[in-house]
């Protein structure tokens, strides 16, 4: 298990340790990503994985940051030319379920919690549905070229405040599906199920530290807000926040507010053609 101390996140904002940057550089890090390739981002928001896959290709290969939202450009735009990449980047706002690329384009595919809980049940370990993203990051995929995917699997903040609700605010909607992990081993599946071969997975417990209890607070405000939303009534909200304070003192270390994450990355190769026939 690692620490990863806090520090503000730039440009989003959120309050407390910046776990969305560290789980990039993660992803980024642990793919094969050649120098001079040509990288797509999938749910990239403002290209925190592609700028660190793009560092990989020594500045001399391509990414395409692309999204379904387009919310994030302005901070990905401006970061391509703080670092007068502004060539070798661009973002582009379209589906993933009908990716508008050419076959064959990336030597690369990096998709960090985007989910796939519309099509693929992971308790059950079936497919509900029709899984049109991986048949199009395996259309856009060169041969022998890899995709990587990164998912929660726990995240003990997440559900303690759920708990935390469940119990000073009993009569508030508490469904948890919205933030449930995903299996590893359905990522497998995921894969197998798209043709890709040379499957792994890696899976990692990382600690998060918050420097006080309202910091942390504030986080949970962003990253729980369907449960912070049902609470019309600001007083209501402060009573359970002051017990809730008292409860958190058990995370509490000399560093700060500690809860940790479980994330999973998956990797799968497109199998080269075999012409010898």
């Amino acid at each position: 298990m690692e620490d990863y101390w806090a520090r503000s996140i730039e440009p989003t904002g959120q309050p407390g340790p910046n776990y969305w940057e560290y789980f990039a550089e993660r992803l980024a890090q642990l793919a094969k990503i050649p120098e001079s390739a040509t990288v797509l981002d999938l749910g990239t928001y403002d290209g925190n994985v592609l700028f660190r896959a793009m560092e990989k290709t020594k500045s001399l290969g391509y990414g395409v940051g692309a999204d379904i939202h387009d919310g994030g450009f302005h901070d990905g735009v401006s970061e391509a030319l703080r670092r007068q990449w502004e060539d070798n980047i661009a973002f582009v706002q379209t589906d993933a379920n009908a990716l508008g690329f050419l076959p064959d384009t990336f030597h690369s595919v990096l998709a960090n919690f985007i989910g796939w809980d519309d099509c693929f049940d992971f308790e059950r370990m079936e497919f509900i549905g029709s899984d049109r993203m991986i048949s199009e990051i395996a259309r856009v995929l060169r041969p022998g070229g890899q995709v990587g995917i990164g998912a929660w699997v726990e995240q003990s903040d997440i559900d303690w405040i759920v708990e935390a609700f469940k119990k000073y605010l009993p009569e508030c909607e508490t469904d948890t599906s919205c933030y449930a992990g995903e299996n590893p081993e359905g990522q497998k599946v995921i894969l197998q199920s798209g043709g890709f071969g040379n499957i792994r997975v890696h899976e990692e417990t990382t600690d998060f530290v918050s420097p006080d209890a309202e910091t942390w607070w504030q986080q949970m405000k962003q990253a729980a807000s369907g449960l912070f939303k049902q609470v019309s009534d600001p007083a209501r909200l402060e009573r359970m926040r002051e017990r809730i304070f008292v409860d958190l003192k058990q995370f509490q270390y000399p560093e700060g507010i500690r809860f940790s994450k479980t994330v999973s990355f998956a990797f799968g190769t497109k199998p080269i053609a075999d012409d010898s026939d």
